[in-house]
């Protein structure tokens, strides 16, 4: 996958495709001719199920065969790009998850779905009816409440079927630590602090330590330097941006100082 010769894309809702209710919701269909095979990202999350034909989608570094009746979670921020497309005919529900916070605080599974995503998750036939019952239904939706309930019962049925078929999503943790992952996961800079995130977050760098030490097992500053070498992988493997470029982008500054937080934090 040849990645472009500047920073990847992010890609927003567009409000002119599919019916659109303020930021929540954009429901629209996704064929060869509509799929984007240039890396980019998303500003939200992205749902797709899979109705028809054949190929892969890239989501950051694993590539995941496309097969009628499963649906793949795209989270915000994702590196991903569609290849080898064949006769496909899926729908894709995009969303905001801030929209979805104002419906109160979201169950543990449906967090870490949102914030991890989940790609090749396989349907039972059942599964299936409900779900494209659940995206017409999204498409018609009348107001923003109603296709807030409607995303949250989408979820649910992505949650449940990751129940019976495992696809990587983590285990729960509390709303401080989600908040804490998701803050560290978005536009990660080297230069971004645990004091600055605790803050952010209106609590003391101690309490945030012994908070994520308990829930997560491990402490803030690891959390950032994952999050930060997460996001160099991306740069380097969905660009064409040199080293010195990258490092400058992700607020190191000096190349020499990425290189060797790269090589510490990925092994190679």
């Amino acid at each position: 996958m040849r990645g472009p010769s500047v920073a990847i894309p992010v890609h927003g809702i567009d409000t002119n495709a599919g019916a659109t209710r303020g930021e929540l919701l954009t429901v629209e269909r996704v064929t060869d001719a509509t799929s984007h095979g240039v890396p980019h990202r998303h500003s939200f999350t992205q749902v797709v199920f899979v109705e028809a034909g054949s190929g892969a989608i890239l989501a950051d570094f694993t590539r995941s065969a496309l097969s009628p009746g499963d649906i793949h979670v795209l989270a915000p921020g994702q590196v991903h790009a569609w290849a080898d497309l064949s006769g496909l005919e899926a729908t894709a529900a995009m969303f905001s998850e801030r929209e979805l916070d104002r419906a109160g605080p979201l169950p543990d599974p449906i967090r870490e779905l949102l914030l991890f995503g989940a790609a090749s998750i396989p349907t039972s036939p059942p599964a299936r009816g409900r779900i494209r019952t659940l995206l017409r239904a999204l498409g018609e939706a009348g107001s923003i409440e109603s296709g807030r309930h409607l995303v949250l019962a989408l979820l649910w049925e992505c949650t449940h079927a990751l129940r019976d078929f495992p696809a990587g999503a983590s285990g729960g943790s509390s709303p401080l630590a989600h908040e804490f992952m998701r803050l560290a996961m978005h536009e990660p800079r080297a230069d971004r602090t645990v004091a600055a995130c605790a803050a952010a977050l209106a609590v003391t760098p101690g309490y945030l330590a012994e908070h994520l030490a308990r829930e997560v097992g491990t402490s803030p500053g690891q959390l950032l330097r994952v999050a930060l070498a997460r996001e160099a992988q991306r740069q380097l493997s969905g660009t064409e941006l040199t080293v010195s470029q990258i490092a400058e982008t992700l607020g190191f500054s000096a190349a020499s100082y990425f290189a060797r937080f790269f090589r510490r934090e990925v092994g190679c």
